[in-house]
């Protein structure tokens, strides 16, 4: 009984945790400019963009670099 509630627990902890294992840093990916700019566009595609670890450092590494399409002026 106990080993079933141990690995009971130990599985919800697992399942809860939820961690992005093959995620790059913010600082990978501004120092690894083709890098970025591919997982940017892979991740623009996706319903979610910011739905994992990965896309959220590849589009915040993007914004920080400023190779991001910035808009016009406006003239008004």
């Amino acid at each position: 009984m106990k080993t079933g509630l141990f690995s009971l627990a130990l599985l919800s902890a697992m399942l809860l945790t939820g961690c992005d294992d093959g995620a790059k840093s913010v600082e990978w990916y501004q120092a690894h400019d083709e890098a970025r700019s591919a997982k940017f566009e892979a991740c623009k595609k996706d319903a979610n963009p910011r739905g994992t670890e990965d896309c959220r450092n590849a589009i915040d590494a993007t914004f920080r670099s400023g190779s991001y399409t910035k808009s016009p002026e406006k003239g008004w």
